[in-house]
């Protein structure tokens, strides 16, 4: 229970942080900014417009978040290292472990505040379009993308801890963004190499997380109301629960990664 307690103070001075730093506004607003052209344009009728505004706005926010969380993350560790402020911490009873721990729940909340004002900012959109916002696609859209922020503080945790501050924020990002290339290219490759390659690339696909798992951002929208077709459908219990033992089990990996690295750390 101490520990918990420890972890829970240390991820509320990570929150509130991040609520205080102009990054995360600065973020939000450009991301606001640019939706608000997207909603002032006369795109092909309204039909056409609601359908454009939830491409640019989801695609928008989604990379937003994950900026905002990656700019946290692996700013986290060099920064108590760098200020000092880790030595009294680790001083009093609170394992390193606990102070891990807090670290990644602070990150995570505040991903989860960015993208609640987000997604305030998204359903507004919509209802001042006269659109239809899909709650079962769309209510699973937004877990899926907390786990998939937990899983990119994970990362970016070990990547902190292996590199400098700024190199640890490029291969994050880029790591991101290149997310659903590697696995489209992975599928290419793997007909067209030998044995060996096939064999890479089957351990790449299972040891570098898939990030486009976690984005029903496509489903979202291009969701008819008007069809009760399967593609439209929010997805089963079954494949929620698949999608969340592999981001788990992805986060425990690199987070047991980041935790190993960490301990090795001299103070």
């Amino acid at each position: 229970m101490h520990d918990m307690r420890c972890a829970m103070v240390i991820a509320k001075s990570v929150l509130l942080e991040a609520v205080r730093r102009k990054e995360v506004y600065v973020i939000i607003i450009l991301c606001c900014a640019l939706i608000g052209v997207v909603m002032s344009l006369d795109f092909f009728g309204l039909h056409g417009l609601v359908k454009f505004y939830r491409e640019v706005a989801l695609q928008l926010m989604g990379i937003s978040c994950a900026l905002a969380v990656i700019l946290l993350a692996t700013r986290q560790l060099p920064r108590e290292f760098e200020i000092k402020t880790i030595y009294p911490l680790l001083a009093r009873p609170v394992g390193r472990l606990t102070f891990l721990l807090g670290k990644g729940l602070g990150v995570c909340a505040a991903a989860a505040f960015c993208l609640a004002l987000f997604m305030l900012i998204y359903v507004a959109g919509i209802l001042s379009l006269g659109g239809d916002l899909a709650w079962g696609l769309f209510l699973q859209h937004i877990y899926l993308q907390m786990l998939q922020m937990a899983l990119l503080t994970a990362v970016c945790f070990m990547l902190s801890l292996l590199i400098n501050y700024d190199a640890a924020m490029v291969i994050g990002f880029l790591f991101y963004s290149a997310s659903g290339i590697l696995s489209s290219a992975s599928l290419v490759l793997y007909d067209l190499t030998n044995n060996a390659g096939r064999a890479l690339l089957w351990l790449a696909n299972y040891a570098l997380p898939q990030l486009v798992l976690f984005d029903l951002s496509k489903k979202v929208i291009h969701y008819e109301p008007a069809l009760r077709a399967e593609l439209w459908r929010p997805l089963s219990f079954g494949i929620m629960a698949a999608l969340t033992f592999y981001a788990l089990c992805h986060t425990l990996l690199y987070g047991g990664v980041s935790y190993y690295l960490f301990r090795r750390r001299a103070l």
